[in-house]
């Protein structure tokens, strides 16, 4: 971070264009900011050329983080790291992250649903909710966690035969399907998402 503190940039508009939808949940406020703090440290030392290895990754999730407070207010850390560290599945928790190893294929159908979506006001809301019924909501982030670790136990966890594959499909969807009513408890999930979960399932 040190690096970008010490240079000395003149104020400058930025134009660009994204196939990502915005306000739809897919991280698009992260993704611009990805782009912005990896050409920043481009420009930092245009006589080398940039390699983004793992401790320029870093570097570039710090920047955007900072980012995302200021687009988000409290964000989690986690649009920012995933669109850091584009091209490998990770474990977030509480800005600690570990790469995952998927040992096979993860099937997944991302849908724009046409739900916009105010994140700043929605984490906001979250923390309303644990003020107002903080045991309650400690079992829910409770569950979130068991969740997450299921999850990834069963996303590392080896299948090699189609039976055990489609075992393997079968239990990250019911635990996806888990997760939407934990999302429903923290009031951040939207009805069109268990809609369109019924409709791919039919």
């Amino acid at each position: 971070m040190e690096r970008l503190k010490s240079q000395s940039f003149k104020p400058a508009k930025v134009a660009m264009t994204s196939d990502l939808p915005l306000g739809s949940g897919l991280g698009s406020s992260a993704s611009f900011c990805v782009a912005i703090a990896a050409a920043l440290l481009a420009l930092s030392d245009p006589i080398e050329s940039i390699t983004l290895g793992e401790n320029e990754l870093k570097l570039v999730n710090e920047w955007v983080f900072e980012g995302e407070k200021i687009i988000h207010g409290k964000p989690s850390g986690i649009d920012n790291t995933v669109s850091s560290f584009v091209g490998s599945m990770t474990m977030f928790k509480s800005g600690e992250l570990a790469h995952m190893k998927p040992t096979t294929p993860l099937k997944m159908l991302i849908t724009n649903t046409k739900v916009g979506r105010n994140t700043k006001a929605l984490v906001g809301g979250v923390s309303e909710r644990a003020s107002r019924y903080p045991d309650a909501m400690s079992s829910v982030f409770t569950a979130v966690d068991s969740i997450s670790k299921e999850m990834s136990t069963i996303i590392q966890s080896p299948a090699p035969d189609d039976i055990s594959v489609t075992a393997k499909d079968e239990k990250i969807e019911e635990l996806m399907e888990m997760n939407q009513g934990v999302l429903q408890c923290m009031g951040v999930n939207h009805a069109s998402s268990k809609v369109l979960q019924t409709t791919l399932k039919v």
